[in-house]
């Protein structure tokens, strides 16, 4: 069975990205499919992105250097799909080839999974009153939470206000 690792020069140019992890699936005949893939922090869904480059012959070199553009695929986490509109992959297919670098794909990616995952935008909501994620909000009657989950409007709402008040800004309130 072969191994495939990022060519050195590849793997240092793309460190400081830290967008994923590489993954090469290697075929009987000795080719390749080499690509990486992202974890979404607070729901586990893949986003994984491939270099124009991704399939490779069996007399490929081992050292893997990707070339661009790049594209990227998402798909749910397999153990909370059921809760999902479509189990399986919430990709636009008409919008994830083309760009210039793996942060470009990484970034649409994830603004693309934002729009599609409930379980995400759960996990992001912020408490108005106390702060804490929705997943994170205690038991009214604990000293680890308030009264009631006041939700903001938008996922993240309440890290914004958080963030503004630190710097002095002013907060629009409802």
């Amino acid at each position: 069975m072969r191994t495939i690792t990022v060519h050195p020069e590849a793997a240092a140019a793309l460190a400081p990205l830290a967008f994923g992890e590489f993954t090469a699936t290697v075929w009987e005949d000795g080719g390749y499919l080499a690509g990486w893939q992202y974890t979404v922090p607070g729901c586990a869904c893949l986003v994984t992105l491939w270099p124009e480059n991704m399939f490779n012959e069996p007399d490929a070199p081992a050292e893997f250097t990707p070339a661009g553009p790049w594209s990227y695929v998402g798909r749910f986490d397999v153990a909370t799909a059921e809760g999902c509109r479509n189990p399986g992959n919430w990709t636009n297919a008409a919008n994830r080839d083309g760009h210039k670098t793996p942060h470009h794909a990484l970034s649409e990616g994830l603004d693309e999974h934002r729009a599609a995952c409930a379980e995400f935008r759960q996990a992001i909501t912020r408490c108005l009153a106390c702060g804490d994620a929705k997943q994170e909000h205690g038991n009214p009657d604990s000293f680890l939470g308030c009264d009631d989950f006041r939700p903001g409007k938008e996922p993240g709402r309440r890290d914004w206000e958080i963030r503004r008040e630190a710097r002095g800004l002013w907060v629009p309130r409802d």
